[in-house]
């Protein structure tokens, strides 16, 4: 048999290991920085009481592609949506900052993870979760209505979630969280953030990764956040 052919063989294998690995990695970024930007927006509320808009829109439509056509599909079809969801990743990976508000997000983060674990279990639940999300989804394209898009919402993570036994203790200034409409608000973030998780690990994501892959991961970002800019 040819020499050739084994040699052939065994780097098209190599090649097509890489292109897989680097398309696990675009994955695992833009859902990751997905579980980011619903935390940060998260503590943007507890503290402030507002938030960026647009990406607390793009979190709260991601919940509603429980059939995408791909990732990016997710979030609004736009990798520039998750421009602050990367930003927030980058800062994390790099332990760049080791504040009372970092370790709180990253407790955040944790905390979502261990929710989606307990809920993946529970497949009575997952079956009534995309039913209410397929009905929420149907009357939010009719009317079009944010307002009732995040009461819904904000009523399956308490029903179908919180239920569950497993809650996201939220940190900030008392009089936001005390706040009716906030208090809908982080808890439709939160559904985004755990909906992200769900991605996250279809693509192949955990915390052995994050360790392993994190130079590759910041990088990822990197690049992205700098194709935006040109």
């Amino acid at each position: 048999m040819n020499p050739d052919y084994h040699y052939n063989s065994f780097f098209i294998k190599k090649v097509s290991k890489e292109i897989a690995v680097i398309k696990e990695i675009y994955s695992i970024t833009l859902s990751f920085a997905g579980i980011c930007q619903s935390a940060y927006l998260v503590q943007q509320l507890a503290y402030s009481g507002k938030c960026d808009h647009n990406a607390f829109q793009i979190c709260l439509e991601s919940v509603l592609e429980i059939k995408p056509k791909s990732l990016i599909t997710i979030y609004g079809n736009n990798e520039k949506n998750l421009h602050l969801g990367l930003k927030t990743l980058i800062s994390i990976l790099k332990f760049s900052n080791f504040s009372y508000l970092y370790v709180e997000l990253m407790k955040y983060i944790l905390d979502m993870i261990f929710i989606e674990n307990k809920l993946k279990k529970n497949r009575e639940h997952i079956d009534l979760i995309k039913k209410s999300l397929e009905n929420i989804c149907n009357e939010y394209h009719q009317n079009n209505n944010f307002s009732t898009l995040i009461n819904k919402i904000a009523n399956v993570y308490i029903h179908k979630i919180s239920s569950l036994g497993s809650q996201v203790l939220v940190k900030g200034t008392k009089s936001f969280l005390e706040d009716i409409e906030i208090q809908k608000k982080i808890r439709c973030l939160l559904f985004s953030g755990i909906r992200s998780i769900v991605l996250w690990r279809q693509f192949g994501g955990n915390r052995l990764k994050l360790i392993f892959f994190r130079y590759h991961i910041i990088q990822k970002a990197k690049k992205i956040l700098f194709d935006l800019k040109n």
